[in-house]
This record gives C-alpha cells, sequence and structure tokens, in this order.
C-alpha cells in the first residue's frame, strides 16, 4: 500500500512536507487533500488515525503520524536515510531540531497564529500587538542566519523547509523582509529550492486571502 499524505494546500505545515517530498524525490506518496472546513478531519475514520484533528497527518501503512516537523524528520530517516536534509551526524541534526523546535514554540506563535484570527473572520484589524510580535519573531529567527545562509549551517535542511512556507505566506500577505536582510537573502536563496515556485503560488493564494479580509493595519 502506499504512504498516504492528508493535506490541505493553504495550510504551511503542509506545503513543508509537500517542500519535502520534492526535495528527496519520494515517489509512491498519494496526496489526499482535505477539506478541513467541510468537517473532514472530524470524521470517524480520520479521528483514527490522528485524534487531535490536525493537518498534515500521514499515514505509513497503518503507522499513523501528525505533527509537521516529526513527518519532516521521520520521512527522511525512513526513506533517505542519512540525507543532508537530516543527517545522521548528531551535533547537525542537533542544529536542525534546533531550529524545528524553536519554529514551534517561539516563531510560530509569533507570526502564524497572530494571522489565524483574520483567516477565522474573529478580527479585520492587524493591530500594533500584533505587528510587534510577529517583528519580534522574524527579528528572533533572523538571529540563526548570522553564520550561516541557511538555518542550520552551510546547507538546505528540514529546517528551511519548515520555516519557507510561513514566511512566504507572510511576504505576499504583505508583510516587508527589507528589515531583515539577512532573512531576506535567506528567502532570495530558496529559490533553488525544487518545490518552491509551487509553493510561491500557493503563498500568493494565502496573501491575496489575507488581504480581503484585513480593513484595517496593513
Amino acid at each position: 500500500m502506499p504512504i498516504t499524505l492528508y493535506y490541505f494546500k493553504m495550510s504551511p505545515p503542509a506545503r513543508s512536507v509537500l517542500l519535502l517530498i520534492q526535495e528527496l524525490g519520494l515517489t509512491g506518496i498519494q496526496l489526499k487533500e482535505v477539506d478541513v472546513q467541510g468537517g473532514e478531519t472530524r470524521t470517524e475514520e480520520f479521528l483514527k488515525m490522528n485524534p487531535e484533528h490536525t493537518i498534515p497527518t500521514l499515514d505509513d501503512n497503518g503507522f499513523y503520524l501528525w505533527e509537521s516537523r516529526a513527518i519532516l524528520t521521520y520521512l527522511v530517516d525512513a526513506y533517505r536515510p542519512g540525507h543532508d536534509l537530516y543527517p545522521n551526524i548528531p551535533r547537525e541534526k542537533a542544529q536542525i531540531n534546533r531550529v524545528l523546535h524553536h519554529e514551534l514554540s517561539a516563531f510560530n506563535p509569533k507570526t502564524l497564529r497572530q494571522m489565524i484570527p483574520i483567516y477565522r473572520r474573529e478580527t479585520s484589524v492587524v493591530t500594533d500587538e500584533m505587528k510587534a510580535k510577529m517583528h519580534e519573531g522574524l527579528t528572533n529567527l533572523e538571529l540563526f542566519l548570522v553564520r550561516n545562509d541557511w538555518f542550520a549551517g552551510e546547507n538546505v535542511t528540514v529546517a528551511d523547509l519548515c520555516v519557507l512556507p510561513t514566511i512566504s505566506s507572510m511576504v505576499h500577505a504583505g508583510f516587508d523582509l527589507s528589515q531583515y536582510p539577512r532573512l531576506a537573502a535567506w528567502y532570495d536563496n530558496c529559490k533553488v529550492l525544487k518545490g518552491y515556485e509551487e509553493d510561491q503560488a500557493v503563498a500568493q493564494q494565502v496573501g491575496a486571502y489575507f488581504k480581503s479580509l484585513v480593513t484595517e493595519g496593513m
């Protein structure tokens, strides 16, 4: 049976896994887009796989895994062990894991989660508080690029794939990276990724939708 990835294309975490699949050249993975708003993640069948009903979710022949960062590292370890995207070198792997943990615990709450109330139509205003948190998130993230062109060393890793979809969504939503020169240079370097253009196309849709919902603050 093929591996199945349940995803929603507008979701940055899901897009990070799609980037990895293309970068590794993994074949035989069945992509199944899920209608989140239509309740497809809350069906009995889906909840048996993932009781947290989140996207993305991976079904590897009955082995169910969710959380995009776990999926990223699992796919490399399981199907391309030792690949430069997540090498079997403890110190290099530790640097990658550090970025993945930072993205989840610090960067994501200050950026992507600030945008969620807009997408949910809970507000149409990007407040100064939201913008301050986003600025803090981007400023702290840029510190990882002080010594290297990529987030976890001299080469592209899953750390970069994890971060890119959120950054590209923010850029197309109207957030300016000119205040963050290292981050802007990194974003430009990401053009070498195999899935870059496809992700950009989706990011443009995400950004356009965000702009259509905002009435003040941008």
